[in-house]
């Protein structure tokens, strides 16, 4: 396991120094996806992974694909490319990427306050309603986090978290500090279902999962019935027990999508042509937001957002601290590629898929 580690740290350090061949795209050589598949059988053993797929894009061209282990441990039932996986956070990115559209579409800007989208909600505390919805997307709100107090991802209302939170203090004064937070994208959906004066739910399915052919896009919590969705498991006490990922309508714009990887990269590959945001405007979704310091905080509008060394960007989101996608690229070379990695648990994360997704794009472009 030492031996693992080391590697992880010395590719890391590969990945983020690399910059001696200027302007040279990562050619798609097919014997590196050799070396990273024998990478994640290794993850597999080592972390006793029960299932996993992942997924390599290099130049928006869908390059490698593949599925291991299993998707149901009871039922012995293999994993494969076709299952879906409730992708918890990941679910963020979706929802970033609608409200964006509706904000070109309408002119409106995210530094709107919430007030101003939602005049007609005199339910909201008044502290909330000046905050932004730059903020909101931003995890730099301070707004009190439902996870804080024990209201997790599937309450019965969102008038039952308003009503639960309206008194409690915020975590920290907005802009000061990058922290993840939940009932700020409750407050996400709710401003998107204003602007498309429709539900969330239905919007999303008709806007983006019909209109793009994502067959396998649907939400639900672990109750809910879902075509060929995986189970997943997390380690209790030594032991493997089902994982309950469960999550309410109120929260679907933070946590909620079931989706397969095909459909999760040709998601991708679509928002990367720009058929859905400008190019212009996807940019300014991935950059890092300034906290009052001056320093960057963690996430860009929705996403994770991160600037690296020698030019090198990352953007994406895990979920539920079993699923990892992200997005790398470098901004003085021709340098893009994207990994995707969902698991449905393992045994033991001693190396977390964030991780193992860095492992990854570092073994693919130090191939170049």
């Amino acid at each position: 396991m030492i031996k693992h580690l080391l590697l992880i740290l010395l590719l890391i350090v590969i990945f983020i120094s690399k910059s001696q061949c200027q302007n040279k795209s990562i050619p798609v050589d097919k014997n590196v996806f050799n070396k990273t598949d024998a990478f994640l059988n290794e993850m597999i053993d080592s972390l006793n992974i029960v299932g996993l797929n992942y997924a390599v894009i290099i130049d928006n061209e869908f390059v490698h694909k593949k599925a291991f282990g299993l998707a149901n441990i009871q039922l012995q039932v293999p994993m494969t490319l076709d299952n879906s996986f409730p992708v918890a956070s990941i679910s963020k990115l979706f929802s970033s990427v609608a409200l964006h559209q509706l904000l070109h579409l309408y002119h409106r800007s995210v530094d709107e306050s919430v007030e101003e989208f939602l005049p007609d909600r005199k339910d909201l505390p008044e502290a909330w309603r000046k905050l932004s919805l730059k903020q909101l997307l931003s995890h730099t709100s301070g707004i009190p986090d439902q996870i804080d107090y024990q209201i997790y991802l599937a309450p019965e209302s969102e008038k039952m978290v308003i009503e639960a939170l309206k008194d409690k203090p915020f975590s920290s004064q907005p802009g000061t500090e990058s922290k993840y937070n939940a009932t700020g994208f409750l407050l996400v959906r709710i401003i998107i279902e204003k602007l498309a004066n429709q539900d969330f739910e239905s919007y999303m399915q008709e806007q983006f999962f019909d209109n793009y052919g994502l067959n396998s896009a649907e939400y639900g919590g672990f109750k809910k019935v879902i075509s060929n969705r995986v189970t997943c498991y997390q380690n209790i006490d030594g032991s493997l027990e089902m994982f309950p990922l469960n999550y309410s309508p109120p929260m679907y714009a933070g946590a909620g999508l079931n989706i397969s990887i095909i459909d999760l990269i040709k998601w991708f590959q679509i928002l990367q042509d720009e058929k859905i945001v400008p190019q212009e405007q996807l940019e300014k979704i991935w950059t890092p937001i300034k906290l009052n310091d001056g320093k960057d905080g963690n996430f860009g509008l929705g996403w994770e957002s991160y600037i690296l060394q020698d030019g090198y960007r990352m953007v994406g989101h895990g979920g539920a601290g079993i699923l990892s996608f992200r997005h790398y690229w470098n901004e003085t070379e021709n340098q893009n590629v994207t990994v995707v990695l969902l698991t449905n648990g393992a045994l033991n994360w001693k190396i977390r898929p964030n991780q193992i997704n860095s492992v990854i794009a570092s073994l693919i472009i130090e191939n170049e």
